[in-house]
């Protein structure tokens, strides 16, 4: 399971870092608290502010770090079964990671689906993560499950 602190190399805030984190950047979206810009209900309400921090933020924007090259590097020598990864900033697909060994807990930028219906679209219409208070991904549950049955 990896985390923000793999990309934040690559010029990607974390989110709780005193003065550098995501949370201490946002004042300019006028929110009432900094996690709200990822609350399922208060994106409803004004999807504005997440929609532009979602432009900062593009992958594109970014390269990936060393330790997302390690990752690639496992699954080229046969080593790597699966990586979970908190990160919804898409690295590892970047890296050239296969997407079947990627399991993006809290959603990705190069899928969006529909918040009511579920409905795909394509990455150029909408980035897609999970919102605080959203399920995670039926298939995060799914590969937990199959890694805990390998453990046995």
């Amino acid at each position: 399971m990896s985390g923000a602190g793999i990309s934040t190399s690559a010029g990607i805030p974390d989110f709780r870092s005193p003065g550098t984190g995501l949370y201490s950047q946002l004042e300019k979206y006028n929110l009432p608290f900094p996690q709200a810009i990822f609350q399922l209900d208060y994106f409803r309400e004004n999807p504005k502010p997440f929609f532009l921090l979602a432009k900062e933020l593009y992958p594109q924007k970014f390269t990936p770090t060393p330790t997302h090259y390690f990752i690639r590097l496992l699954n080229e020598k046969g080593k790597l079964l699966r990586t979970f990864t908190q990160n919804i900033d898409s690295l590892e697909r970047i890296a050239g990671i296969p997407t079947e060994k990627i399991v993006e807990a809290h959603g990705t930028f190069f899928t969006a689906h529909c918040l009511d219906c579920r409905a795909e679209y394509s990455l150029e219409y909408v980035k897609d993560i999970v919102f605080f208070g959203e399920s995670l991904p039926e298939r995060f549950a799914e590969c937990v499950k199959s890694v805990n049955e390998n453990l046995k």
